[in-house]
C-alpha cells in the first residue's frame, strides 16, 4: 500500500479552488478600497472648489490605491511572485479601464490611457513587492518548531 503525501489540506479540500479565492479576495478587496477612495474624492471635490481638471487625476489615484492594496494582499497569500501579481493587478485593472473607456464610446487609444497603464502596472508591482516583504517578515519571526 503506497504511502500518502502530507498536502496541508483539509480532507475533501480540492487543491484548484484555493488560489481562486485568493485571487477573488484580493479583487474585491481592492475594488473596495478603490470604490471607498473615490466616494472621497467625490466627496473633496464637491464641497471645495477644485478645478475640473483635477478629478482624472484624483480618480487615477484612487484606482493605483486599490491596484496596490490588491496586488500586496495578492502577494501576502500566496507568499512568492510578488512582482508578477502586482503586474496581473495592474493589468486587470486597466482592462476594467479599457472595457469602460469602450463601452463609453471612447475607441482611440491616448496617451493618458498609457501613462495610466504604467501607473496601474507600477501601483500593483509595488504592492505585490511590500506583500512578500510583509509575509517575509511574518515567516521570520515564528519560532522554529
Amino acid at each position: 500500500m503506497p504511502k500518502q503525501q502530507k498536502t496541508g489540506r483539509k480532507a475533501g479540500q480540492r487543491a484548484g479552488k484555493e488560489p481562486l479565492k485568493k485571487i477573488l479576495a484580493a479583487g474585491v478587496t481592492g475594488t473596495a478600497v478603490t470604490f471607498l477612495v473615490l466616494l472621497l474624492c467625490s466627496w473633496l471635490y464637491t464641497r471645495t472648489q477644485l478645478p475640473a481638471w483635477s478629478a482624472v487625476p484624483m480618480a487615477t489615484c484612487a484606482v493605483c490605491l486599490g491596484c496596490f492594496v490588491c496586488g500586496m494582499m495578492l502577494a501576502r497569500s500566496f507568499k512568492k511572485n510578488g512582482l508578477f501579481c502586482g503586474l496581473c493587478t495592474g493589468t486587470a485593472f486597466f482592462l476594467l479601464y479599457l472595457a469602460a473607456a469602450l463601452l463609453n464610446g471612447q475607441f482611440g487609444f491616448t496617451a493618458m490611457a498609457g501613462i495610466k497603464l504604467v501607473c496601474y502596472i507600477l501601483a500593483g508591482c509595488f504592492g505585490g513587492y511590500l506583500g512578500i516583504l510583509l509575509a517575509e517578515r511574518k515567516r521570520a519571526r515564528r519560532p522554529a518548531c
